[in-house]
């Protein structure tokens, strides 16, 4: 199970953030709502693995919105902050825009993360005419981080019969 402290992000995000059973939801100026969630998934290299989800909790288009991007960072420091764990994405195929949905969240990921204390690995596959994107990002503090990274990378490459 993973530590995230609430009082903590909302120290650093520009919009408030309130638990929902277990979720870490916010609304934006314009009225959308968002909802953020960490699920436990396989371990990777021995250290706990948690799928990062990020959703609109409805239909509907919104414009950009930097204020959501520092939200996310926020949410997703404070998880590193407090958890020795391994954060995974699997980009959300819905709607088939996943290729522009998996190239904005790794282009804001590195506009955060400096590559002395963050090392991400992505992946991605076309099985049926559709795009599968996935990415671990991992604490470079972390003491199983090579074994992490090798676990997958060989996982990708059984998945997609691609090296990443």
């Amino acid at each position: 199970m993973i530590k995230i402290t609430l009082e903590e992000i909302n120290r650093k995000s520009p919009y408030e953030i309130i638990l929902n059973n277990g979720d870490f939801d916010f609304t934006t100026d314009t009225g959308t709502r968002y909802s953020v969630s960490f699920l436990e998934d396989v371990p990777l290299g021995g250290c706990d693995t948690y799928q990062f989800g990020f959703r609109k909790r409805e239909d509907s288009h919104s414009g950009y919105d930097a204020k959501v991007k520092d939200t996310l960072i926020a949410i997703i420091e404070q998880f590193f902050a407090e958890n020795d764990n391994v954060l995974l994405y699997i980009c959300d195929t819905s709607y088939g825009r996943e290729a522009k949905r998996n190239h904005l969240f790794v282009r804001w990921f590195e506009e955060f993360a400096t590559p002395e204390r963050y090392t991400m690995k992505t992946a991605n596959a076309t099985v049926e005419g559709q795009g599968f994107y996935a990415a671990i990002i991992v604490e470079n503090s972390n003491p199983l981080l090579e074994a992490i990274i090798l676990d997958f990378k060989q996982t990708a490459e059984s998945l997609t019969g691609e090296k990443p």
